[in-house]
């Protein structure tokens, strides 16, 4: 697999399951529903890790996760 990139999604339509990520690597990728792996959906200003994939279309992501900032310690019940 190649590496993760990180970015933040731009725009994303919940109905149609697609958006846009801008990535830290000053690209754009698409993002399509069935690539995020923790989540059913993402929204603007999102922070996630992805993998950079070309096709014919373009870039996309693939293995998309969202990236969760908790502060301090936590612990499980």
């Amino acid at each position: 697999m190649a590496d993760k990139v990180s970015g933040v999604v731009r725009w994303y339509n919940q109905v149609r399951g697609i958006g846009y990520i801008d990535g830290d690597d000053d690209r754009e990728v698409r993002v399509d529903s069935r690539a995020i792996e923790d989540g059913t959906f993402v929204v603007e200003g999102l922070r996630v890790t992805y993998v950079p994939v070309e096709d014919e279309n373009g870039w996309h992501a693939e293995h998309l996760s969202i990236v969760r900032h908790s502060p301090g310690a936590t612990h499980h019940e």
